[in-house]
């Protein structure tokens, strides 16, 4: 097999365990299991980090793809998977930074505010959600289109 498809692969496999560990903690915190939420986020935030490394090592090591028999379809779905990527991590990033405003009015049992202090947290939070979501479909659709081309 090819090592960039490989490559690939697994940091599609990478984007399914960080769409899953995404999906475990939404379903935590409304169950108002905090912790749990907050282990999952964590998890999913070093998986991408991971994946971010990963990728600087890749092209270091095998260079980028040959994108010279794309199709205008391929760039789209390129295009639409790396703008749901952007838009996750930036939401992402804004969920994060939320949290250091009210962590400390979640008290020692980690108890869900009702003043309001997590609002802005909670819609980034679905913002990164149905972003990665979306990033993990047109993912298949760019890694199906290599796998057709190879």
């Amino acid at each position: 097999m090819d090592p960039k498809l490989l490559f690939w692969t697994f940091a599609l496999l990478n984007l399914a365990v960080i769409t899953g560990c995404g999906l475990h903690a939404i379903r935590a915190v409304r169950q108002g299991d905090v912790r749990t939420h907050r282990r999952m986020m964590l998890v999913a935030t070093a998986l991408v980090g991971v994946f971010l490394g990963s990728y600087v090592v890749k092209v270091a090591a095998l260079g980028k793809e040959d994108r010279s028999a794309w199709t205008a379809v391929d760039y789209a779905i390129l295009y639409t998977h790396e703008l749901c990527i952007t838009v996750m991590l930036i939401a992402g990033a804004v969920a994060l930074f939320e949290t250091w405003r009210f962590r400390k009015s979640l008290g020692p049992d980690l108890q869900i505010p009702t003043d309001g202090s997590t609002r802005t947290h909670t819609k980034a939070g679905a913002v990164a959600k149905w972003s990665g979501l979306l990033a993990f479909l047109t993912a298949i659709g760019v890694w199906a289109g290599m796998l057709l081309r190879a």
